[in-house]
């Protein structure tokens, strides 16, 4: 009777072995034979705010998986976007074959700081010898300590842009050469950067394009993100026309854009180049110059008597008969209304610098009244300011001018004429006529020797 008893229970033992053998093959199959990890390249550095930083997250499963499903954690602190297409691979694991599956996000710490990247949670529907199961599989929370920037000009100086980036290139172009722009036309300039490591967002915004005896127009901006398996490549395109606004050639001034590097962990600073630009007239006018002149020597001489004379008799009228030289417009006056009759503002500002200059003690009385200033104004806010101010009407603006030069030129004849009795006694007609006989005798050289 023992014996069956004994055989009976060694049975129903072995029945409870069996049963409990498939659920100790479950947990070893959810906590040995997979495994979920994040993985953040910082490359042994601690980061600033906003700098790239890539985070794989990488599991390794060697149950069969028929569907899966990667639940991300909320990233508080953190901007993130995905990088590509999660990739799935066979590797290792245990050394045993298993299936890999990898995906890259990059992120940037928006503060200095520790800063916790939270759990993962991977859902998977997988075959093995247990036959078909859903599993979830968690990855550890990961910690990232932020750096805190010392010093000015970092990620919390508002009066610097922070650029962190590990490469920046600069293209600059330009639609036609700057050096020979057509007088009252423009040029477009367009400028390209191109940061590595950056989205398009924190690229700078376009800068002032001013510089003295230029005018520039801001064009269209554009602005897009390349999104690469190592992180994203910013680019941005700033448009402006310009044109230069005096005779003389102007130099468009650099502009310096401070960068980080995050290879080198430095301070770099990426250029604008400096450009000049001119006018093509002014350009060939400069060449013209320098060419050298050989006129014949017979206009020489007659343009020197020709000369010499209307001078000598000028000083011989003296008194009422200096307002004859004084009388005749300089070429900047031309220039003037012929511009306001084109309609050319930047040539009417030229010419009305360059008739300041041609004249400089008459220009003080006429460009000190408030209505030439005020008309002056207006000609500038429409040529300089950035809203586009409306364009004054040019031939009124040069009305003005001439009025006003005028009125100063009989002011000071005025003035003139009060003091001529102290330029002494006129010459008597006969006296003039003398003076230029003995003028022309002596231009003309010794007559034939007198025979008698």
């Amino acid at each position: 009777m023992a014996k069956p008893v004994a055989a009976a229970l060694a049975i129903l033992m072995t029945g409870f072995v069996l049963a409990g053998a498939p659920a100790a093959a479950q947990d070893r199959t959810i906590f040995d034979d997979v495994k979920l990890e994040v993985l953040p390249e910082t490359h042994g550095v601690d980061p600033y705010p906003n700098e790239l930083i890539l985070v794989r997250i990488r599991g390794t499963y060697r149950p069969k998986i028929k569907i899966q499903h990667l639940l991300q954690p909320s990233l508080t602190d953190f901007g993130w976007m995905h990088l590509t297409k999660d990739k799935a691979f066979e590797t290792t694991f245990g050394g045993f074959s298993a299936n890999g599956y990898e995906r890259v996000i990059a992120v940037f710490a928006e503060k200095s700081g520790p800063l916790t990247i939270g759990s993962f949670t991977h859902k998977l529907s997988v075959v093995d010898g247990v036959g078909s199961r859903e599993l979830e599989v968690k990855s550890a929370p990961v910690t990232i300590n932020i750096a805190k920037w010392t010093g000015a000009g970092g990620p919390s100086d508002p009066n610097v842009w922070w650029l962190p980036a590990s490469e920046v290139r600069v293209t600059d172009e330009w639609a036609s050469d700057p050096n020979h722009v057509p007088r009252g036309e423009t040029t477009r300039r367009t400028v390209t950067i191109e940061a590595v490591g950056v989205t398009a967002e924190q690229l700078p915004p376009p800068p002032v394009m001013r510089s003295p005896g230029v005018i520039s127009f801001r064009g269209p901006t554009e602005r897009d993100t390349k999104i690469t398996e190592n992180g994203p490549i910013a680019r941005a395109v700033y448009r402006w026309d310009m044109r230069p606004t005096t005779a003389a050639p102007a130099i468009v001034e650099p502009v310096q854009i401070p960068w980080f590097d995050t290879v080198s962990r430095t301070m770099r600073t990426a250029t604008i180049p400096a450009q000049r630009m001119a006018w093509a007239a002014a350009a060939s006018s400069a060449a013209a110059a320098a060419e050298p002149e050989r006129p014949a020597m017979a206009a020489t001489l007659a343009a020197g008597v020709i000369a010499f004379i209307a001078g000598a008799a000028l000083l011989l009228a003296g008194g009422s008969r200096r307002s004859l030289w004084a009388g005749l417009p300089p070429r900047a006056l031309w220039k003037l209304k012929a511009a306001a009759r084109r309609a050319d503002a930047a040539e009417t500002r030229a010419a009305i610098s360059e008739l300041a200059r041609a004249e400089p003690e008459r220009s003080a009385a006429w460009s000190g009244r408030s209505d030439v200033r005020a008309a002056i104004a207006e000609l500038d806010r429409h040529l300089y300011d950035n809203k586009a101010a409306p364009p004054p009407d040019l031939r009124r603006l040069a009305r003005t001018v001439v009025a006003a030069r005028r009125s100063a030129a009989a002011g000071r004849e005025a003035a003139r004429s009060g003091l001529a009795p102290l330029d002494g006694p006129m010459p008597a007609k006969g006296q003039t006529r003398s003076v230029f006989a003995r003028m022309a005798s002596t231009l003309q050289g010794p007559g034939p020797a007198n025979t008698r």
